[in-house]
């Protein structure tokens, strides 16, 4: 057994910066400049969630491994039902499922829940509860390389439904059986599909010491990364057919070596734990925030230079509202907003 997990304050700073990367994404900062970076956010959380959960199965008592999961699970699916039910009114309004009849609506909707979002942004909490519930029960019968082996090939269709859809239309057989996949599955880069590699990879971190070499975690991090912004940027020159930015072939090893590093650190911070807490409240509000400033911004006729005043503003309102929940869960009468994070 382990010694007990100790909180890594590095881990929940860096969690915090990628919830702003998220808001730059969806806000469109720089209109676009800064894809290869702001792509490392959602894969970050993955796998340090994949890390920390794995880690408190490692060193849970025998036979109470099935506890740490049942925990994990109830914990995300209690933030999911938080937001939704806050959220519903405008998940109505954007998701329209009302239109479709109440049979197909409630079809769709489930499908959503599932292998989508409902909320926007609810995709990841969905994708994390399935990882780590397959990833935990292959687990027992297979080994590491399985498992990778298991993400990449599951990784790949991401890769087909974002930078490389070009390869898909290649050809009008590969055309025809990518829509067939995704009138099922809907898109693989954003539910559970993307989450198996980067949660194994956690996985991995969590079972093998972490390289107190600093210097040399981060300058694999910056080699990856600068494979990877090559990659975008070739793919930009050769005009290639890109439907979304999700999935890059370097990304799984550029936020890898990433995450190592982080770990690596040493840093102590009193407000680790509030950093984390708004992190999560920023990315499960961030998104009805953008829509109601971005419907502002519009009938106001406020210009807005390569979108910096709207994510400045909506991530003004969104850590403003973070701070809110989080000060006002701490009374009694309204403990329930704890389940917002």
């Amino acid at each position: 057994m382990r010694s007990k997990i100790k909180n890594r304050d590095a881990v929940d700073i860096v969690k915090y910066i990628m919830s702003v990367l998220i808001v730059a994404t969806h806000t469109s900062l720089f209109e676009g400049k800064l894809t290869p970076l702001v792509r490392l956010a959602v894969p970050v959380f993955f796998v340090f969630s994949g890390y920390f959960f794995f880690e408190r199965v490692a060193v849970s008592e025998q036979g109470k491994a099935t506890a740490v999961l049942k925990n994990t699970l109830r914990r995300n699916l209690q933030l999911y039902a938080f937001w939704f039910a806050v959220l519903l009114p405008i998940t109505l309004y954007v998701r329209n499922y009302i239109s479709s009849g109440a049979i197909k609506g409630t079809l769709e909707l489930l499908k959503n829940f599932i292998l989508g979002s409902t909320f926007q942004s609810s995709w990841y909490i969905m994708a994390l509860v399935i990882g780590v519930t397959v990833l935990f029960f292959l687990s027992r019968k297979a080994g590491n390389s399985v498992l990778t082996a298991i993400g990449i090939i599951m990784y790949i269709p991401c890769l087909l439904a974002s930078n490389y859809y070009f390869i898909v239309q290649s050809s009008e057989l590969a055309g025809e059986i990518y829509s067939d996949f995704v009138s099922v599955f809907s898109l693989p880069c954003r539910n559970f599909f993307v989450s198996i590699l980067y949660l194994t990879l956690g996985k991995i971190l969590s079972e093998n010491k972490v390289s107190k070499n600093k210097a040399g975690n981060f300058l694999l991090f910056i080699l990856c990364f600068a494979l990877m912004t090559a990659e975008y940027a070739l793919l930009n020159i050769s005009d290639a057919e890109i439907i979304n930015t999700d999935c890059f072939i370097m990304l799984p090893l550029t936020v890898f070596y990433f995450c190592k590093w982080v770990l690596s650190l040493d840093v102590s911070c009193k407000q680790a734990i509030a950093f984390r807490n708004i992190s999560t409240v920023s990315y499960c509000s961030h998104m009805a925030v953008f829509m109601v400033v971005g419907k502002v911004f519009k009938l106001l006729h406020i210009p807005d230079l390569q979108n910096i005043l709207l994510f400045g503003v909506t991530l003004l309102l969104t850590q403003t509202l973070a701070i809110i929940i989080i000060k006002i869960s701490e009374f009694k009468n309204f403990r329930i907003l704890k389940y917002s994070y």
